[in-house]
């Protein structure tokens, strides 16, 4: 599926009331209804500011810092053009999403420890290699929280994910190429057709989540947690049918 195709299944056309502006944008300020398309962040202070109704398609976010920044019904990409934002390698720690539309937005090499991503489109989406950890002391801490969101066909892969929660959302066909979700939460997660090549899931929580192709065969389960009703799916591609009927 192409990006342009992707981003006509999300839909989603948020911020068309925002005002085109070229005003400076400051560290710790909030913005309203405001069209930033096209401008250019990168390396800027953007902490702790708040974004409502903004449109960013084509905005270049790379090495920015957006710590703490919340980010509502914002618009990243336009539906009927390629332009997505660019969030490369940009400080994202503790940064809210909610209701936005992220569909192929880049994440790749961003430092987003404690992310937050909440009912939002992010098909497509580049999150290979962000940085998720938090060093702290002699241990690391992960936070990355995304709940009821859809990140059908996006790229997840080479992340340290251990006990990140991801939860109620669409899975789709997603890159997991080896990703430690070690202790992670997916509960309620649509995990069809994802890509698994080297992936750690001891110790997972997959209550409630829809899956066909994980094999006990390839992939440690060890600790894993699943309801009775997924075990055929668990055995399926190890060959083994679960029939209740009796003989």
């Amino acid at each position: 599926m192409t990006p342009r195709q992707l981003q006509r299944v999300c839909g989603m056309n948020l911020a068309m009331t925002a005002k085109r502006t070229n005003s400076k944008v400051s560290a710790g300020a909030d913005y309203d209804d405001q069209d930033f398309s096209g401008r250019d962040f990168s390396r800027a202070d953007l902490s702790d500011c708040e974004f409502n109704n903004c449109i960013f398609t084509g905005t270049n976010f790379r090495a920015a810092n957006l710590s703490r920044s919340r980010f509502e019904q914002c618009q990243f990409n336009n539906t009927e053009s390629n332009t997505p934002a660019d969030f490369s390698q940009a400080t994202l720690r503790e940064t809210q999403f909610v209701h936005c539309n992220l569909t192929v937005v880049d994440f790749v090499q961003a430092s987003a420890y404690d992310i937050c991503f909440e009912h939002c489109q992010l098909q497509g989406a580049d999150l290979s290699t962000a940085d998720f950890r938090l060093p702290f002391g002699n241990t690391t801490l992960t936070g990355l929280n995304i709940s009821d969101c859809n990140l059908a066909y996006a790229n997840l892969s080479n992340t340290f994910l251990v006990e990140c929660r991801i939860i109620d959302s669409r899975l789709t066909e997603t890159c997991l190429d080896y990703c430690d979700l070690t202790g992670a939460n997916l509960q309620g997660c649509e995990l069809s057709n994802i890509s698994a090549r080297g992936v750690t899931l001891l110790g997972v929580d997959l209550r409630g989540a829809a899956f066909n192709n994980i094999n006990p065969r390839e992939i440690d389960l060890r600790g894993a947690r699943i309801n009775y009703g997924q075990v055929a799916a668990l055995l399926d591609p190890m060959g083994i049918i679960v029939d209740d009927d009796p003989a």
